[in-house]
C-alpha cells in the first residue's frame, strides 16, 4: 500500500491536514500515489443509495397514509428544493475553505434531524423537516462530488466516479426493492400501515448518523491554495474555458431530462394506466442492471481511447431508444426500451462527472460541484413545467423534444472533443501549485 492508517488513529487526527510523504505525531504515514478507490468511499455511497431507494419508494405512501392531498404533499416536498439550491451554492465554497469531508459530515447530521422531524406526521414539523432535508441534498452533492474528487489520482478519476456511482445505485436498487418491507410488516404481522412506513423513515436517521463519521474516514488530497470568499472561489472556476463548456452541455442535458424523464412515471401511468407496482419494479431493475454497467465503464474508455469517446458512445447510443419508446403500444416493450436507454445514459454520468471535475484545480472542485450541480437542477426547474404542459398536448412531445435536445447538446461536445481532451487551444501554464495535503 502507498499509505496506512494505524488502528488506534483517532477522529482528531483524521481531522489533521497532512502533506504527501510525511509522517506526523499520529504515525500515519502517507505517501506515493493515491491508486484505487477508498473502501471507505464506497461503504458510503452504499448507505446513499440504499436510503435514496427507501425514501423515494416510501414518502409517497407515508403521507398519503397521514392524509395529506396532493396539494400539500407538493408544497412540503417543494420546500426541500429551494433550501437545496442555497446549500449547494454554500457548501460548494465551504468544501474548499474547510475541507469537503467536513461539510459532508455535517450534512449527514442535518439529514438525520430531517427524517426525523419528517417521520413526525406533524405539518409544522414536516415543513422544517423537508428545508433540512434540501440543506443536505445540497450539501451532499457538492461536498461529496468535491470529496470523491479528491479522494484519488486524477488519471484514474473516470474510475474512483463510476465505482462510486456503481455502489450507490446498487444501495438504490436494493433500497427500492425494499420499499415492500412496510407492506410485508402491515399484512403478515399486523402493523399498522401508517406505522410501519414511519418505522422506516424513522430507521433512515441512525443510518445518517453512521455515514456521518464514515465520511470522516475518507482521505481528502487536496492541491494549492483555498479561495478566501465564496466570490473568488466561483469566479477562478468560471475562469476554466474546458468547465464552462462541460457546465453548458450539463445545463442543456438538464433541461431535457427534465421535461420528460423526469415525469417517465406519469407517461406510463397515462399511456399504459399502470400502477406504482410496475414502476417500482421497472425503476429497481434499472438501478440494478445499471450499476453492474457503472464498473465497466472505465474498460470502455480504455478500448474507446478516453472517457470522453466512452461517454459520447454511451450517451449517444440512447437517443433512439429514447425515440423508440415514443412509437410502441406495449407497456413491457416501451419499459425494456426506457430502462435499456436510462441505463446507457446514466451509467456514462460518472465519466462526465470526472471529466468536468479534472478541468479545475482539486483546491476549487467544491466550488466547482455546486455549479454542476446547479447547472442541473435550475433547468429542470423550468424543465418540469414545460414537461408538463407539453404532456397536456401530445404524451410523446417531452420525449420527443428531450432526444432532440440531447442530439444538439451531443453533437456539441463531439466538435468540442479535442479541446476537452486538451488536444486543441491547451490551456495558459498554471504557476506551479503548492504540495497535496489531505484535509
Amino acid at each position: 500500500m502507498d499509505y496506512y492508517f494505524p488502528s488506534h488513529a483517532c477522529i482528531a487526527c483524521f481531522m489533521k491536514p497532512r502533506h504527501l510523504s510525511v509522517t506526523d505525531g499520529c504515525n500515519v504515514k502517507v505517501e506515493g500515489t493515491m491508486a484505487g478507490i477508498q473502501k471507505s468511499l464506497l461503504i458510503l455511497a452504499f448507505l446513499n443509495g440504499v436510503t435514496f431507494g427507501l425514501l423515494i419508494s416510501v414518502l409517497a405512501p407515508f403521507m398519503y397514509e397521514a392524509g395529506f392531498s396532493g396539494t400539500e404533499f407538493g408544497l412540503l416536498t417543494s420546500g426541500s428544493v429551494a433550501s437545496s439550491i442555497a446549500a449547494t451554492v454554500l457548501s460548494g465554497y465551504l468544501s474548499d475553505a474547510l475541507g469537503a469531508r467536513r461539510v459532508l459530515f455535517a450534512g449527514y447530521i442535518v439529514k438525520a434531524l430531517a427524517f426525523t422531524l419528517i417521520a413526525s406526521g406533524n405539518t409544522a414539523l414536516m415543513a422544517i423537516g423537508f428545508l433540512l432535508q434540501g440543506i443536505s441534498m445540497g450539501v451532499s452533492w457538492s461536498a461529496g462530488s468535491a470529496l470523491v474528487s479528491r479522494s484519488g489520482r486524477d488519471e484514474t478519476l473516470h474510475f474512483t466516479f463510476s465505482y462510486f456511482a456503481a455502489a450507490s445505485t446498487l444501495g438504490a436498487a436494493l433500497g427500492s426493492f425494499s420499499g415492500g418491507l412496510p407492506v410485508a410488516a402491515s399484512k403478515f404481522l399486523g402493523v399498522e400501515l401508517l406505522n410501519a412506513y414511519r418505522t422506516i423513515i424513522l430507521a433512515l436517521a441512525p443510518l445518517s448518523l453512521i455515514q456521518a463519521f464514515i465520511a470522516l474516514l475518507v482521505r481528502e488530497f487536496i492541491v494549492g491554495g483555498r479561495a478566501r470568499s465564496p466570490i473568488s472561489g466561483y469566479a477562478k472556476v468560471l475562469r476554466e474555458r474546458r468547465f464552462l463548456v462541460l457546465l453548458a452541455f450539463n445545463m442543456v442535458i438538464g433541461l431535457g431530462a427534465s421535461m420528460s424523464i423526469h415525469n417517465i412515471g406519469y407517461y406510463f401511468a397515462a399511456k399504459y394506466g399502470v400502477t406504482s407496482a410496475e414502476i417500482g419494479f421497472v425503476n429497481g431493475l434499472e438501478q440494478l442492471v445499471m450499476a453492474l454497467l457503472m464498473i465497466y465503464t472505465p474498460r470502455i474508455a480504455s478500448v474507446l481511447g478516453s472517457p470522453l469517446k466512452a461517454y459520447l458512445f454511451l450517451a449517444s447510443s440512447s437517443i433512439p431508444l429514447l425515440v423508440a419508446i415514443t412509437f410502441v403500444d406495449s407497456f413491457l416493450l416501451a419499459a425494456g426500451l426506457y430502462v435499456v436507454r436510462t441505463i446507457l445514459m446514466n451509467a456514462a454520468n460518472p465519466l462526465l462527472e470526472a471529466i468536468t471535475l479534472k478541468q479545475v484545480p482539486r483546491a476549487m472542485r467544491g466550488s466547482a460541484a455546486s455549479l454542476l450541480s446547479l447547472s442541473f437542477t435550475v433547468p429542470a426547474a423550468l424543465g418540469r413545467s414545460l414537461g408538463g404542459f407539453m404532456l397536456d398536448i401530445d404524451l410523446e412531445l417531452p420525449l420527443r423534444t428531450t432526444a432532440l435536445l440531447y442530439l444538439t447538446a451531443l453533437s456539441y461536445l463531439y466538435t468540442r472533443k479535442d479541446f476537452i481532451e486538451g488536444k486543441k487551444e491547451p490551456k495558459e501554464p498554471r504557476k506551479a501549485e503548492a504540495p497535496i495535503v489531505q484535509a
